[in-house]
């Protein structure tokens, strides 16, 4: 075991349901302190709202951190991560690197746009506060998600998959720790770098709900602001977002 930038021990296994519940389940029975933990494949990999990540062993960075909640909240955690991969994966692409609210990294450029990986947090409140942040980045190429793209496919010169997600691994956990304790440079990135702000949108909201607009701004907690098609503004903490195309 190493020491992952002041993350905590860095652990590695082969193949594991999903490094977001390992980690969770060992804060629920005590070992809650820092801690970093990556995989080659997972069986049961997951989204936002209980969706699969589908995953071919060795192709994607798989990696959970988990960090005590003290100075942290989910949503700043979430942030921070989600800065630090998309630095991480655009450092190491021809291609631009962008975020897509309210936690993808997408690329929109070259001959392969699409989705390159997402981040999801879980929240442990017992017996320590702690939260875990999962990032997943597509780094071989894909070939059965016609949505998504890798990092080799956005220009990434290909030395080996396991080489290449080691040079992720190092860039994402580098870029991390500074960025969990400055959240408010965090926004400024995320803002500055984002797929959606001033892009029409349609958003699917808990309860059914939809709501079109003009995605306008973040709020320092990481909210997204929409200009509704009413002229109403509408702050979001959750919700399901499709970029739409401009009318021609």
């Amino acid at each position: 075991m190493a020491n992952a930038t002041g993350l905590g021990p860095l652990r590695h296994v082969e193949v594991t349901g999903s490094t977001n519940a390992d980690l969770v389940a060992e804060a629920r029975d005590g070992n809650f302190g820092p801690a970093v933990l990556v995989a080659d494949h997972q069986s049961a990999g997951r989204g936002r709202l209980g969706r699969e990540w589908d995953d071919e062993p060795g192709n994607a960075l798989l990696v959970s951190i988990r960090v005590p909640a003290t100075h942290h909240s989910v949503g700043g955690v979430v942030a921070a991560a989600g800065a630090a991969a998309r630095l991480a994966a655009d450092q190491l692409t021809t291609s631009t690197v962008l975020t897509k609210w309210p936690n993808d990294l997408v690329v929109q450029d070259g001959a392969a746009p699409g989705k390159l990986g997402g981040v999801l947090a879980e929240y442990v409140a017992e017996p320590h506060e702690s939260v875990v942040v999962g990032v997943g980045i597509n780094v071989a190429a894909i070939e059965r998600q016609p949505d998504a793209t890798s990092m080799v496919q956005c220009g990434m010169v290909q030395r080996g998959s396991l080489a290449d997600r080691d040079l992720l691994l190092s860039g994402l956990l580098s870029a991390l720790a500074p960025r969990l304790a400055d959240p408010v440079s965090v926004l400024g990135e995320l803002r500055g770098n984002s797929a959606t702000l001033g892009t029409r949108v349609r958003v699917e909201l808990p309860g059914n709900r939809i709501v079109h607009g003009e995605a306008v701004g973040l709020s320092d907690e990481g909210r997204l602001v929409l200009r509704c098609n009413d002229a109403t503004s509408l702050t979001i903490a959750a919700g399901d977002v499709i970029h739409l195309r401009p009318a021609t």
